[in-house]
């Protein structure tokens, strides 16, 4: 069995780096992580960045969503270029060659502006992997018309309001095998010996989320998990490559 992958959720900040930001990605790296997970959404200008809530903080504590705000408008000029809102190439430049990365499609209607930044940075031969994540199969199936290239998963979560619900009556396996993605990635209570298995047989690969406990993520593996999304990539990826 090749190694498992410890990926880093949100570039897993430690100390005073925010989550989601170069600064972030880069001390994950240097942390251990073979990769880092990345959310991106799309703004006013057309741009795509990275950045998890749909909403952002405004003026006289209001929130606005993202999609109705300009890439401008999200970096604060007061902070230092790697602390700030990054859009996607920007992220991506900063880790050519340094880590594999997921980019989780957070929204439906964007993934042909990721393809095409994607593809036009090359972005599948210069990383050491990459890989397209989304809740959304619509998404998976539009991204990969127009990136067949790049690998594809689906992100389930157990069925909630607004957070993994259009699974509701569907099964991780079912909902993974209907949607064309290539990978699976689910939240880690949803993982069996049997679904890991079924994905594998299929040609694709397990990636739970978001594993903290290094038990658990000795479970996962045990599973049949390729690796495993978390917060302590650090922690993490000692124990896992010790054991």
């Amino acid at each position: 069995m090749s190694r498992p992958l410890i990926v880093a959720h949100r570039g897993a900040p430690r100390g005073g780096a925010a989550e989601n930001t170069i600064r972030a990605f880069r001390e994950a790296a240097a942390a251990g992580a073979d990769g880092v997970e990345m959310d991106v959404r799309g703004t006013a200008d057309g741009r795509v960045v990275v950045f998890h809530d749909a909403e952002a903080p405004a003026a006289g504590g209001k929130r606005v969503p993202v999609r109705a705000l300009a890439l401008e408008d999200l970096r604060d000029p007061g902070v230092e270029a790697v602390d700030r809102v990054p859009p996607l190439e920007e992220a991506i430049r900063a880790l050519l060659g340094r880590t594999g990365v997921i980019v989780e499609v957070k929204e439906p209607g964007i993934e042909e502006r990721v393809a095409s930044i994607l593809t036009s940075m090359k972005a599948d031969t210069r990383l050491p992997w990459l890989l397209v994540a989304s809740f959304h199969p619509e998404v998976l199936r539009g991204f990969s018309r127009r990136a067949p290239g790049i690998r594809t998963a689906l992100v389930v979560a157990p069925d909630g309001p607004g957070f993994g619900g259009w699974l509701r009556g569907k099964r991780p396996l079912a909902a993974w095998r209907s949607s064309g993605a290539a990978d699976l990635m689910p939240e880690q209570g949803l993982v069996t010996k049997a679904l890991a298995a079924a994905v594998a047989s299929g040609g694709g690969r397990v990636l739970p989320w978001t594993v903290n406990d290094p038990g658990e993520a000795g479970r996962l593996l045990a599973a049949g998990c390729a690796g495993i999304v978390t917060d302590r990539p650090g922690d993490l990826a000692a124990e896992v490559r010790s054991g």
